[in-house]
């Protein structure tokens, strides 16, 4: 009978694999970095020995005197980027205050503010690096380069990662690193119509701590029309191509490119090899692709694809409540940082702003009147002026109505009679006793 019980071993290096590595990995990078700046103090000590009081002096000197390795100013959301490596690290070593949080560490934080007016003062703080959503013409020419599409075993693997990424909402790199192969389902509606369905494993906000935190939909990718950019086609034809012993639910997703296959045979061998593809290749998939592809754009990322996603669902009118249950958003307001006005749509704005400056905007509704005047039937004066009353029901008193023969408003006078009911009729009306006017040319 098979143990219920395994070694469990070291309950701290467990714990310590659980974590997300590029964190873990950037929080050594840049505790690291404050390593060296306090050995340039001369005060060779880790930062988690370090008193309160020396340590809240030496980072307020830090924020203030950090550069990158070029020697460049860091953008403002790196120097906060920084201060929350340091607070990780130091609670991993239970110290004593928080920089986030304590009064003891208010100076490091009001240095870090000021130090972000200032970078923004400089122009920093607009985030130019950051990754942009593919636009239609780059995406065509990806596929006219063959760099997407089903022509050849590059093209396939990269138009299966980008239809993960747009379909299912999947992050550039660590979960599509993650991926199986049993991840994705090949399913049928009840009217016969294929989709694929995929199964989620730990991600950047859902990791697992919580059991009841899970995904409200499973994210589906539906066929279209068949061709080459037809998801569930490409999904057919990659089954196919892999080796058949990579088809276990558990074999990586992503497989490495047989380099070695010659053209003719590539109606006939597999494509890929029974190994799982670089980890720095899945990595770059995007800008690889945008350089052989010779797109001028330094800022097509991996993070591109799960970007473009959100833009084209929110130009759209997708609700944000559904996007973010296909991208795994847990707070709507993280969208914003994804969806922004296209470029497409900055030029359409400025087209019309534009136009408006050099006065060759569209003619206003007053200009439409100038140019075309309504016509209308002739009528007398008579008339015109009998039309003011027209449908209007006018209760007790005497009337008196004058007519001129010159285009102005007929004249009115009255003289309310006495009511039996006057209470009724004050609530119902209340008139101003006019003085007849002697010469009808006066005006009222």
């Amino acid at each position: 009978m098979a143990s219920r019980f395994v070694d469990a071993g070291s309950v701290d290096d467990f714990i310590l694999e659980q974590e997300n590595k590029s964190t873990a990995q950037k929080t050594q990078r840049d505790v690291k970095l404050l390593q060296l700046f306090l050995v340039n103090k001369n005060k060779e000590r880790n930062i988690e020995d370090i008193p309160i009081g020396e340590l809240n002096k030496y980072m307020s000197d830090f924020i203030i005197s950090v550069r990158t390795k070029n020697g460049k100013e860091y953008e403002p959301s790196s120097l906060r980027s920084l201060l929350a490596s340091f607070e990780r690290h130091l609670k991993r070593k239970n110290y004593p205050a928080s920089i986030i949080n304590d009064l003891a560490f208010e100076k490091t934080r009001k240095t870090l503010e000021s130090k972000q007016k200032q970078l923004k003062k400089q122009g920093k703080g607009n985030k130019p690096n950051a990754s942009v959503a593919l636009t239609t013409s780059e995406l065509n020419t990806l596929y006219e380069k063959d760099l997407l599409g089903t022509r050849s075993p590059e093209s396939l693997l990269n138009t299966l990662w980008l239809n993960n990424t747009m379909h299912f909402g999947l992050r550039g790199c660590k979960e599509h690193r993650d991926m199986c192969w049993g991840d994705v389902k090949l399913k049928q509606t009840a009217d016969g119509e294929e989709f694929l369905e995929f199964n989620e494993r730990q991600t950047k906000t859902r990791t697992g701590s919580d059991c009841r935190d899970v995904r409200k939909m499973a994210p589906k990718m539906f066929a279209t029309d068949g061709s080459e950019r037809d998801p569930v086609v490409v999904y057919k034809l990659y089954e196919r191509k892999r080796p058949g012993k990579m088809n276990e639910d558990d074999s990586p997703f992503y497989l490495a490119v047989n380099n070695t296959l010659k053209k003719e045979s590539l109606q006939t061998k597999e494509w890929f090899k029974a190994a799982p593809v670089g980890i720095n290749k899945l990595n770059s998939l995007m800008k690889t692709m945008a350089q052989k592809a010779g797109i001028n754009n330094e800022r097509l990322r991996n993070h591109s694809g799960r970007k473009t996603m959100i833009q084209t669902l929110s130009e759209n009118d997708i609700p944000p409540t559904h996007i973010a249950q296909l991208s795994g958003h847990k707070n709507l307001k993280s969208l914003e940082s994804y969806s922004k006005v296209s470029s497409k749509q900055e030029m359409q704005m400025s087209k019309v702003l534009s136009g408006y400056t050099s006065g060759s905007a569209a003619k206003t509704s007053s200009d439409k009147t100038v140019n075309s005047p309504p016509t209308c039937s002739p009528i007398s004066e008579a008339q015109q002026a009998m039309a003011l009353f027209s449908g209007a029901v006018i209760k007790g008193g005497n009337f008196s109505i004058n007519i001129n023969t010159v285009n102005q408003s007929p004249k009115l006078t009255l003289e309310q009679e006495p009511s039996q009911n006057s209470a009724k009729d004050e609530a119902l009306s209340k008139w101003k006793r006019l003085k007849p006017l002697e010469d009808s040319d006066d005006e009222f």
